[in-house]
């Protein structure tokens, strides 16, 4: 792909809202994709602020810099070292808030040779960055044992079903065949959701083993621990973080870590929104991704 990846970005105006960019003020989009968000802030900042978009798939950003927008491909686990190195450039560089949107982008899920797509007959990669990550959904199907399976599919994914899938991904290497592809997968876990179930899924009954795969080939719980103590360094007082989760994992991290950092004797943020917002009937019906969407807000208060 030439060009940065499409995404309808979920729960905009309330960001806009929550955030309230001005004139001159300076943001971070820690994973800018196709600028959905990211863009729209950009008008609400000039005409001297400034957006500094992150986005570790190299598909969805290229290196660049412009009068008012950054873009960079990086890791948001960086996010202290990136904002260090931009300092050297623009010394008085203050970040008035930062945006975490961990949806996947509907290019994403398109991208037929990284095996995003349930219909890929290519090779079930799964890596955000290719370049950067060693580990594929593929190898973890032929290497990891039937109970490491089964943790990944019920930690990450929920998986109702994780040991019979587990099970038979591990029979199928016995019998000397390995899962190379995203449609054979979804074979494999149509067959096993059939012989439990007679009705019709509402969801494609692999979506939550693809999600805990990607999750866990790309570490990004991990990557979300390690981002949220960052924020807190970078933000000016007053500053707001914006999260947006779409998995019960990553909504605790964020709920947990900032509600223990409220609870401080001398708290560093405030909780902005008490509970998270979610999608509204008129948004789930334009963009069906969004259902599962959840908000949280935080101010910095030091």
């Amino acid at each position: 792909m030439s060009g940065p990846l499409s995404h309808t970005p979920v729960l905009l105006r309330e960001v806009l809202a929550f955030l309230n960019p001005q004139p001159n003020q300076n943001f971070i989009d820690c994973t800018f994709g196709g600028g959905g968000h990211g863009l729209e802030i950009l008008n609400r900042v000039k005409p001297d602020g400034i957006v500094i978009g992150l986005d570790w798939d190299s598909s969805a950003v290229k290196n660049s810099r412009s009068s008012n927008l950054i873009l960079i491909n990086d890791n948001y686990r960086h996010l202290k070292k990136i904002y260090q190195r931009l300092k050297n450039d623009y010394p008085n560089l203050s970040i008035n808030g930062i945006l975490l949107d961990l949806g996947l982008s509907s290019d994403q899920l398109g991208a037929t040779e990284r095996g995003f797509s349930f219909t890929s007959r290519g090779p079930l990669d799964l890596r955000y960055n290719q370049a950067d990550n060693d580990l594929t959904g593929a190898q973890i199907l032929k290497t990891y044992s039937q109970e490491k399976l089964i943790d990944i599919f019920k930690t990450y994914g929920e998986e109702p079903l994780a040991k019979p899938i587990a099970r038979a991904i591990v029979k199928l290497r016995q019998a000397g065949e390995n899962i190379e592809t995203a449609d054979m997968l979804v074979r494999l876990i149509s067959d096993v959701y059939h012989h439990y179930f007679k009705k019709p899924s509402r969801l494609n009954p692999a979506t939550r083993v693809f999600q805990a795969l990607r999750i866990a080939v790309n570490d990004e719980l991990g990557n979300l621990r390690a981002v949220l103590p960052q924020v807190l360094e970078i933000l000016v007082p007053g500053g707001r973080l914006a999260v947006i989760s779409f998995h019960s994992g990553e909504d605790r991290i964020v709920k947990n870590y900032c509600r223990d950092e409220a609870k401080r004797p001398e708290p560093r943020l405030k909780i902005i929104t008490k509970k998270p917002i979610g999608s509204g009937q008129v948004e789930i019906k334009r963009n069906p991704a969004s259902r599962s969407a959840k908000l949280r807000v935080f101010e910095k208060i030091f």
